[in-house]
C-alpha cells in the first residue's frame, strides 16, 4: 500500500510540475485560441498550453490507472 502511495505522489507531483512550467512558459505568447465547448467558449489560451495541459491530464489518468492495476503479488516480488 505504501508503494502505491509513493507512486501516486510521484505521478501527481510530476504532472503538477509540468503544468506549472507550462503556465510560466506561456505568459508572453501572442497567438491565442479559444476552445469551443457545447455551452460556451474558454478564454483565449496559447496552443502550447492547451496541448501541454492535455498531456498532463493524460499523464495523471494513465499513471493512476496503472498504479491501481498493481497487484499485491507484483509488489511482493520486488
Amino acid at each position: 500500500m505504501f508503494f502505491r502511495i509513493q507512486l501516486l505522489t510521484l505521478n501527481l507531483g510530476i504532472a503538477f510540475l509540468l503544468v506549472f512550467f507550462l503556465c510560466l512558459g506561456s505568459q508572453n505568447l501572442n497567438k491565442k485560441y479559444n476552445l469551443n465547448f457545447l455551452i460556451n467558449k474558454t478564454v483565449p489560451l496559447p496552443i502550447g498550453f492547451i496541448v501541454g495541459t492535455s498531456f498532463a491530464l493524460g499523464l495523471i489518468a494513465g499513471g493512476t490507472t496503472s498504479i491501481s492495476m498493481i497487484n499485491k503479488k507484483m509488489i511482493d516480488e520486488k
